[in-house]
């Protein structure tokens, strides 16, 4: 890992030490995520027979505390595609936010995950990797990989499947390091 110095000492990601990378999300972009995601938490889940057939878009976002080289949260953009027939699983991760532990927007990492992995009877058990980059101290690139576990189900709001929820664990390793605890939701395309 570099070792900073200065106001970035503690805290890796600090965007007040560069502005490379801005933020693309605001106060009310993580509340309004927030309630979808506990609204999605409360959906039941959608019986075995009773998920789609085909394939099916799901686009929602992954909301996580973080710990290591930054305190706070991160807030990303997801698509994730369920082919329900071949029971298999893919996507993407991107304009992955970080947020102060205040809940300031911080900065936006550059880098996609890719999403790959099975859906079996509605059950969704998948991951999430690729390179991610941050502005450190001085507009320095520090570069992480991030491998992301993403366990789920589909569940019913108004139609049925027509809603994905889970469980969201992983890190990113490399120039700084973060461990990654939370949750992932979308809602058919």
């Amino acid at each position: 890992m570099k070792h900073l110095s200065g106001a970035c000492a503690l805290l890796v990601l600090l965007a007040a030490c560069a502005t490379e990378n801005p933020p693309t999300v605001t106060r009310s972009d993580i509340d309004r995520a927030y309630d979808a995601a506990r609204d999605a938490a409360s959906l039941p889940v959608t019986p075995a027979g009773q998920v789609p057939t085909g394939t099916v878009t799901y686009d929602g976002q992954i909301g996580a505390d973080l710990t290591g080289d930054s305190l706070g949260s991160v807030l990303a953009d997801m698509t994730m595609r369920v082919d329900f027939q071949n029971n298999r699983i893919g996507g993407s991760v991107d304009n992955i936010n970080l947020i102060d532990q205040d809940g300031t927007p911080d900065q936006r990492l550059d880098g996609t995950l890719e999403i790959a992995g099975f859906e079996n009877n509605g059950d969704l058990d998948a991951g999430a990797s690729g390179r991610v980059t941050a502005v450190g101290t001085g507009g320095n690139e520090l570069d992480a990989d991030m491998n992301l576990d993403l366990d789920g189900t589909v569940r019913t709001d108004r139609s049925r499947g027509d809603t994905v929820y889970g469980g969201v664990t992983g890190d990113a390793r490399g120039d700084f390091n973060l461990d990654i605890d939370g949750v992932f939701y979308g809602e058919r395309r």
